[in-house]
């Protein structure tokens, strides 16, 4: 192997500790006044604010139009000298450290250095194309529009025209300054911060190595170890909901206004990510709401409600804007379909509510532990959890005497309910994972001190606390070399990641030639085919639901007048039919054809015509 990967990742590594610096830095700026109880939480809680502020910072720069990359390195250079202070701070203490220790304590340098080599597997599973299917039919496709349009437009043509979209406003700064690989190392960012993140919660409210196991169970997870590595934004949901709930229980705790103030914030985050998230707002407000009846102190509630309603507003609003309706697609009958038809809204809700899962019987709610366990691909799988979560059940039921497992139980036991209840699809669990695999943790330590009790010197022990540690990680590193054997080294030139795109997405070199031959000036439908949309440089039109939708086209193949005057009225100058994904036969000898259809490029898996 040259040297030339290497400089590839670690360029791409250098953007990412860049991004993290950053967002560190405004979040410290943010939260001076705040006591972290260690270096784990301050580290988490700053990070985590920070890129909520940097994404609502894209916002409003695209909001305006200024969406352009020498303004926005230019106000990040700004917020690098408003948060001097931060850098002092962080200057000092580690400088503190360094002479606390007499110099460097290379033993520890060694051990760091060491394990990052042999968990090398993970760190490169970001760093492939993005191919995923849900992040180049809309996630990045957002993003790239937004790019290249300079400001946050309306993508009509997209599957979702409007949505919460916190996460992806990351994603365009990454595309902004960088690429597409760069957007999915944010969502590899936000999973590191998670672990860091449930460390410090364990040792805050368990102990030290409850929150150490926490972070190697939750790792554990292919599924996290997946999303981590895609452009999805299910990771930076997961990332904002736990922040958000390790906030109310500090507040809770330490009566504190300030861990209000911040769940509040984490939580405005999560519900402008996904609408899932509104499910943690509701159970959480009426939480607080509880709490300031029962101590008649009203303060606490409205202040919760208006940072977390407000935060998450602009998003709805959007979505009103557009469409009238601020939860598209969804409560169409109320809101309105927008440019969805209510038959688009009935496919999605049977695709989302009918298509996956195990049913919704009270025999299947008491077997769904065990058939999340060992049969996961019934709830469309993309990566398996970790089985440890039905054998550490029984520590589970064992530790619910104990008042922060039976809170967390609730709150795991309530989302799981309502989970069960709408869409049985395996990665929208991902939400609730950082808490359970706390609550894990935390019931094995409480049962293992239990059980042997008078004997539990050897528990605590580092080296023991770190066997432990690598036992419950190896199903994660196991994951992660397994999907580099599979798939190779990351591509590291543009002709490598071409045949690496061409291997998985065999249509790709469809829209690597209008892209080569046409620029940016096209409009293309796309019949089939509507995971590409972020891999065309032109307008991309076609999907399932709305304006674009397939039934206007796929039925006229009868009759080639009514398919060339249905294109000519959408406004594409070029059609893809995805002839892998649907049989079409074109008459090849039709006048009608040969006038009006100019094909252009052909393969086992795609059409491609230009439209006369």
């Amino acid at each position: 192997m040259t040297f030339e990967p290497f400089l590839f990742w670690v360029a791409h590594y250098i953007f990412l500790t860049g991004v993290g610096i950053l967002s560190y830095g405004i979040g410290r700026k943010l939260t001076q006044r705040i006591r972290f109880n260690c270096a784990a939480e301050q580290f988490s809680f700053c990070t985590t604010l920070g890129l909520g502020i940097l994404s609502y910072l894209v916002l409003l720069i695209g909001t305006f139009g200024f969406l352009y990359r020498w303004l926005v390195i230019t106000v990040m250079g700004l917020i690098l000298l408003l948060c001097s202070s931060a850098w002092v701070e962080l200057f000092n203490g580690a400088s503190s450290v360094y002479g606390e220790r007499g110099g460097v304590r290379w033993r520890p340098m060694i051990s760091v250095l060491l394990t990052l080599l042999v968990i090398s597997p993970v760190f490169l599973l970001p760093l492939y194309p993005p191919t995923a299917f849900d992040s180049t039919m809309y996630h990045l496709a957002y993003s790239k529009l937004y790019v290249q349009s300079g400001r946050i437009v309306f993508t009509p043509y997209l599957r979702c025209p409007v949505s919460p979209q916190t996460n992806e406003m990351l994603f365009t700064l990454a595309m902004l300054l960088y690429d597409g690989v760069a957007a999915q190392l944010i969502q590899f960012l936000m999973m590191g911060v998670l672990t860091v993140g449930l460390i410090a919660f364990g040792r805050r409210h368990f102990s030290q190595k409850t929150g150490i196991w926490a972070g190697a169970i939750f790792l554990s997870n292919p599924m996290v170890l997946w999303l981590g590595a895609s452009a999805y934004i299910d990771i930076g949901l997961a990332l904002f909901v736990t922040i958000a709930i390790y906030s109310i229980f500090n507040w809770i705790q330490l009566k504190e206004e300030r861990w209000l103030i911040l769940g509040a914030l984490f939580f405005g985050f999560s519900t402008g990510s996904k609408y899932s998230a509104l499910f943690f707002l509701v159970l959480f407000s009426l939480v607080i709401v509880t709490i300031g009846i029962k101590n008649r102190k009203y303060r606490p509630i409205f202040l919760f409600v208006i940072i977390a309603v407000g935060v998450a507003l602009p998003w709805y609003f959007r979505n009103w804007y557009y469409t009238g309706n601020p939860v598209f697609p969804f409560f169409g009958q109320i809101f309105g379909y927008g440019l969805w038809s209510p038959q688009d809204l009935q496919g999605q809700l049977q695709d989302l509510m009918q298509a996956h899962g195990m049913g919704r019987s009270l025999q299947s709610f008491l077997f769904l532990p065990w058939n999340l366990a060992f049969h996961q691909p019934k709830f469309q799988m993309e990566a398996p959890y970790s089985q440890i979560y039905l054998f550490a059940l029984p520590f589970l039921f064992l530790s619910l005497r104990r008042s922060k497992i039976r809170q967390s139980f609730i709150i795991i036991f309530l989302y799981t309910l309502f989970w069960f209840s709408s869409a049985q699809i395996l990665r929208y669990l991902i939400p609730i994972i950082p808490l359970l695999s706390l609550t894990t943790a935390a019931s094995i330590e409480s049962c293992l001190e239990w059980l042997l009790v008078g004997k539990v010197k050897w528990i605590k022990k580092g080296v023991v606390t770190f066997a432990i540690v690598i036992l419950f990680f190896a199903p994660g590193w196991l994951y992660a070399v397994y999907k580099v054997n599979k798939e190779g080294y990351p591509p590291y030139t543009n002709r490598k990641q071409e045949i690496y795109l061409t291997r998985k997405l065999p249509t790709f070199p469809a829209y690597q030639y209008l892209n080569q031959t046409r620029g940016r000036d096209y409009s293309l439908y796309a019949l089939f085919d509507e995971n590409m949309a972020y891999f065309a440089d032109g307008i991309f039109m076609g999907d399932w639901f709305g304006p674009g939708r397939f039934e206007k086209i796929y039925g006229k193949f009868s009759n080639l007048e009514a398919l060339h005057r249905e294109l000519q009225l959408l406004g594409a100058n070029y059609f893809l039919i995805r002839r892998d994904r649907v049989k079409v036969d074109m008459p090849r000898e039709d006048d009608f054809l040969q006038s009006h259809f100019k094909q252009v490029y052909e393969n086992a898996h795609v059409l491609l015509f230009e439209v006369l």
